[in-house]
């Protein structure tokens, strides 16, 4: 059965929502832009509705391979091969995750979700279309119904069932997201309109289905390349840094003797300098090197002199 490219579209636009979710975030992190954008309810809605989509297109592609084969899906080596592919790549975002995040690892994000799910979604795969709608609704309804103490320990965390939500840069549990995926299983499972079954405008959806073929490797590689860039440059220096760093300078600087006017006027004039010279950005962020150390103490030499005069 031949692939159906606008499958593969809306695989790498969903690719590209989540890169800019995730951009977004950095530059929250690297205070490019105000960390309440972040945190709002509507941006978090955004990404939930995100990693849905990616569940769904997850189930959709699970009845369009089995169509292809000419065994069950888990008799399919090509099945389990793919399979093998994400599970190790949750694996080792896992590992990654505890190195970077030690108070808040990625124990069962998007990833350890799809493995997971896709292996619950193998016996309804051929299931009668009421029966697969039947399980999505149980499980999108679990977590409100069935969650109770028992299930906060650690051992059981991945299933969506405890009574809190574990701290995690990326938590997505079987329950309820496992019902998105089926949902994606009864849509495949239904007649596709006759307009989806057109050519569609290959040139026009060529790089989203490029991007939707190689889905895995840019998720893996995105997040680093983007985070990285972000760290070259720097954090923003905002207004409130340079009202702190101002304040803790006035006050070293009246510690030391000098009069309250003195003090300002050769904190401000520190500051200006550091600004001209390209490196306030690491100043307040404690990531000068040695050569923009040794320049901004001869600064604040020179600025503390010409005030005095």
């Amino acid at each position: 059965m031949r692939r159906l490219p606008w499958i593969d579209a809306a695989r790498g636009g969903a690719l590209l929502a989540m890169a800019a979710y995730h951009f977004t975030w950095d530059l929250a992190a690297f205070r490019w832009i105000d960390g309440a954008v972040t945190a709002s309810r509507d941006f978090h809605l955004l990404g939930h509705a995100i990693a849905a989509s990616f569940l769904f297109l997850s189930g959709y592609s699970l009845v369009l391979a089995r169509r292809a084969r000419a065994v069950a899906l888990w008799r399919d080596p090509h099945y389990w091969r793919r399979w093998g592919q994400v599970a190790a790549a949750a694996g080792a975002i896992t590992l990654v995750s505890f190195q970077l995040f030690p108070d808040a690892p990625i124990f069962f994000g998007i990833l350890h979700c799809i493995a997971l799910s896709s292996l619950f979604a193998l016996p309804l795969v051929e299931a009668p279309v009421a029966a697969i709608l039947g399980a999505a609704a149980l499980a999108l309804a679990a977590p409100g119904f069935f969650a109770a103490p028992v299930f906060d320990a650690k051992l059981f965390w991945w299933t969506g069932l405890s009574t809190f939500q574990p701290a995690s840069q990326d938590y997505r549990p079987l329950l309820p997201w496992l019902g998105f995926l089926l949902l994606g299983v009864a849509a495949a499972r239904r007649p596709l309109p006759a307009r989806a079954e057109r050519e569609p405008n290959r040139r026009l959806i060529a790089p989203f289905a490029w991007l939707g073929r190689h889905s895995l490797a840019f998720y893996l590689i995105h997040q680093p390349l983007l985070y990285g860039a972000l760290a070259l440059i720097g954090p923003q220096a905002t207004a409130t840094d340079e009202a702190a760093f101002t304040a803790q300078c006035v006050a070293q600087c009246y510690a030391s003797g000098a009069s309250d006017s003195l003090c300002e006027t050769s904190c401000a004039c520190v500051v200006s300098r550091a600004k001209a010279a390209g490196h306030w950005r690491a100043l307040v962020s404690g990531a000068l090197s040695d050569a923009q150390k040794a320049q901004t103490h001869d600064d604040a030499v020179a600025c503390y002199a010409d005030s005095a005069r």
